[in-house]
């Protein structure tokens, strides 16, 4: 039995200012992909399991992915799928296609990027190849995609600890329907409702009761697997909100009845799915009065693993502002980070910070401080880590400790706050500071609520904020709650 190994994978945020252009993508190819993922936690990793079996063998071919930023570019989209098209092609026939996508992609000539993808690949190997499809929980799921895959799972744990079992058990059930055991249909059921980003987090409620009843789904007679996608409201697309997904043996009733009855018990938690959080000084304010720290201050506006700049210096300047001490926090400036390179260790130096990518994300912020270290920004942590990635590279790093009592870790590259081996890598003990920014709203959780002596979100602005009022949609689905309260389902 041959399974294709391919895919394509970007969250776009369409307000992002930073283009997916093709070299913004890491492409691995055939045996790289082994050796990239073969060991980590992610969907290509689940994937490559499944070829563990002696009956079973996983051809991996092509896999490009980029970290979350602004629209794919057509040029880059082309390319890319036109060279995993060519490669399913070339090295076929096979028995079944595996294909790891994000869920959240949007092209400038296709919004429904992942849809294309799968209409494509069905294209390529007709109605009769099974066709499995993984997708990240944030993803804005539409019919198209459901159309053309024969089994499609989610992610069901937000910070996305779970990618590799959801994608072994996407690939089993596309091995047993090979083997004639089963018949897939699926059912997809889409609410009008938008969940905001501060409440997606799958360890409380709202979003706790959601998994339990997709759990609880999954137990009803004929049924093979169901899913819940969260969405990602940065996409303006016409799909944008929550989805539904229920995987039924040959019984469309049965996924009909499944998957409506997910969606209606969440359609009942509506205004739960909407939240206020304190701003940045609010926020700061109440980590001061913690007795203990860290206090770990997420940085919702610069949610990097939303398609932020991560150099957002609004919390950096309020903390200025108010007398902060003990404070750290990363910030993307490749400009600064060569400054103090030239400066040499153990320099002082004087210099702006932060906030050159965009005017969304406050200004540059002056600072004085002494070069404390420099590394070359490669790290690892092969323990489970949002979205199961392992290996890191935030580029030449430096660590700067300013007059303010701040230290700031300065990179060259975008890299989220996912993993605290960022900071140990650099000699930095994120458990020796009373406050913490961590960039990003549920992703840094596994790193950093282990030391946290409280977490607090913050709404911060940005390309990410939690004020979805902050943007003009001009793609989304009228009515849509709760832009539109009077939303009807």
């Amino acid at each position: 039995m041959r399974l294709a190994l391919l895919g394509m994978s970007h969250e776009t945020n369409t307000f992002s200012r930073v283009p997916a252009t093709y070299d913004r993508f890491s492409i691995h190819r055939g045996h790289e992909i082994v050796q990239q993922f073969g060991e980590s936690h992610t969907t290509n990793a689940g994937f490559l399991e499944i070829g563990e079996r002696p009956d079973v063998d996983v051809v991996p071919l092509m896999f490009a992915s980029t970290g979350p930023i602004g629209t794919i570019t057509s040029d880059a989209f082309e390319r890319i799928v036109g060279e995993l098209l060519d490669l399913l092609r070339d090295n076929g026939p096979w028995d079944g296609v595996l294909l790891s996508l994000h869920g959240a992609a949007v092209s400038e000539r296709r919004p429904d990027a992942d849809g294309e993808i799968t209409a494509r690949v069905r294209d390529l190997v007709g109605p009769d190849v099974p066709v499995g499809m993984t997708l990240d929980l944030h993803g804005n799921v539409t019919q198209k995609m459901i159309a053309n895959t024969t089994v499609a799972t989610f992610y069901r744990s937000n910070p996305h600890l779970d990618p590799r079992p959801r994608a072994l058990e996407c690939a089993e059930l596309i091995v047993r329907t090979i083997n004639g055991e089963i018949r897939p249909v699926q059912a997809l059921e889409m609410p009008p409702v938008v969940i905001n980003i501060v409440k997606q987090f799958t360890g409380e409620e709202p979003m706790a009761s959601v998994i339990r009843d997709c759990e609880t789904a999954i137990q009803r007679q004929g049924i093979l697997t169901a899913s819940v996608a969260e969405g990602y409201p940065y996409s303006d697309v016409e799909e944008m909100g929550m989805s539904f997904l229920a995987v039924a043996d040959g019984d469309e009733s049965a996924a009909r009845d499944a998957v409506r009855w997910m969606a209606r018990r969440a359609w009942g938690m509506r205004e739960q799915f909407v939240v206020d959080t304190p701003s940045p000084e609010e926020a700061l304010r109440q980590a001061m009065a913690e007795d203990e720290g860290p206090v770990v201050l997420m940085d919702v506006g610069d949610n990097i693993g939303g398609g932020s700049s991560a150099d957002s210096t609004v919390i950096l300047a309020a903390a200025q502002r108010l007398g902060v001490t003990s404070f750290l926090q990363s910030l993307y400036d490749p400009e600064a980070v060569a400054h103090c390179v030239e400066s040499g260790v153990g320099s002082e130096v004087t210099l702006d910070v932060g906030g050159k990518t965009d005017d969304m994300h406050g200004s540059p912020v002056r600072v004085t401080g002494r070069v404390r270290a420099m590394t070359d920004g490669l790290y690892e942590d092969p323990n489970p880590t949002h979205g199961g990635w392992r290996y890191y590279d935030g580029g030449t790093t430096v660590v700067l400790e300013t007059t303010d009592g701040h230290t700031l870790l300065l990179t060259s590259e975008r890299t989220g706050n996912t993993t605290r081996e960022q900071m140990y890598s650099a000699g930095i003990m994120p458990e020796r500071f009373k406050i913490v920014v961590a960039k990003g709203v549920v992703s840094p959780r596994p790193a950093y609520q282990p030391i946290a002596s409280r977490i607090i979100l913050v709404n911060s602005p940005g390309v990410t904020t939690s004020d979805l009022s902050f943007f003009t949609y001009h793609r989304r689905r009228v009515p849509l709650y709760p832009f539109e309260e009077d939303a009807a389902y």
